[in-house]
């Protein structure tokens, strides 16, 4: 797996990652995925609608670990 954030990690040089050091979340992103399929998507993006989360979630100490649901 890739993973990107839009600020330390670009679209253009993603980080890889093993599906077993990711944990699975309900978060849902239609519209970004649609953007993705087309060729469109940008890191500001990700950005915006990883700050959302980010918002959502104001007890998280670490975006990656709260984001990306890393192990």
């Amino acid at each position: 797996m890739l993973i990107a954030d839009g600020s330390t990690r670009k679209l253009q040089k993603p980080k890889k990652k093993r599906r077993r050091h990711l944990i699975s979340t309900s978060n849902e992103f239609p519209q970004l995925a649609e953007k993705y399929r087309e060729g469109k998507l940008t890191d500001s993006d990700l950005r915006k609608a990883l700050d959302g989360l980010s918002a959502k979630n104001p007890d998280a100490a670490d975006k990656e670990d709260s984001v990306f649901g890393q192990k």
